[in-house]
């Protein structure tokens, strides 16, 4: 058997010429080099980097390829744009959020405060294509201010915080029940402006015992207490 120096096959004897390649065998030239590949960076895994801004543009191609279809079925439909605004304005803020995440993730307070700004546009232009300023102003408005007001207090506490773990669980228990009476009293003044509170009460009554034992226990063990020998376990 020969093998061919240039591309590796095995052959008969008495080839003078590869039946592949058509390299010459019965000199002894050397084997042809090899082409280079025309995108060299595709041989090679690619960096963090590389990837972030491969899913952005393969993001934006989807999003913008859904735009363009949702625009023209409402178009081809109804003969003028109606529903689809909804739709556009929800892929929009999408594009926004995926932007913001991808280039600005090492900085918190900026990806906070984009989606902040961007989920209060979105909210604002679906209750204008709804008809006006409805329920924009209130409940809308102050809920997802609250909101990434509270979130932004747990985010604080838990970068604050040397020892992480449930008392992370705890603050955010809390804050889910001071969330759930600002619903309240939101939808209390949207309906008859009023403030009142009720059930919202009873929910953060069940959240705050809940939370006390947490840190209770979080603190307990951060100070080295044996809990089955304190509770005679």
């Amino acid at each position: 058997m020969t093998i061919c120096p240039n591309c590796g096959i095995e052959m008969e004897q008495g080839y003078d010429e590869c039946p592949l390649c058509h390299h010459n065998l019965s000199e002894k030239s050397q084997p042809r080099k090899v082409r280079e590949p025309a995108y060299p960076s595709l041989d090679k895994p690619l960096s963090g980097k590389e990837k972030k801004n491969l899913f952005w543009e393969l993001s934006t191609i989807l999003l913008f390829s859904s735009l363009v279809v949702v625009f023209l079925i409402d178009i081809i439909l109804n003969k003028q744009p109606g529903w689809s605004w909804y739709a556009i304005a929800a892929i929009a803020a999408t594009f926004v959020y995926i932007t913001l995440l991808v280039f600005t993730y090492r900085w918190l307070l900026v990806v906070i405060t984009g989606i902040f700004l961007t989920t209060t546009g979105l909210l604002l232009a679906i209750d204008i294509l709804h008809g006006g300023l409805n329920w924009f102003l209130v409940p809308a408005l102050p809920l997802v201010t609250f909101f990434f007001l509270l979130l932004g207090l747990v985010i604080w506490f838990a970068n604050l915080t040397s020892h992480k773990g449930l008392n992370i669980v705890a603050v955010a228990s809390v804050a889910i029940g001071l969330y759930v009476m600002a619903v309240e009293i939101s939808l209390g003044w949207m309906h008859g402006n009023t403030i009142s509170l009720s059930w919202s009460v009873i929910v953060a009554s069940s959240l705050l015992p809940f939370a006390l034992i947490l840190l209770y226990y979080h603190y307990r063990l951060k100070r080295g207490t044996n809990l089955r020998k304190f509770f005679h376990l």
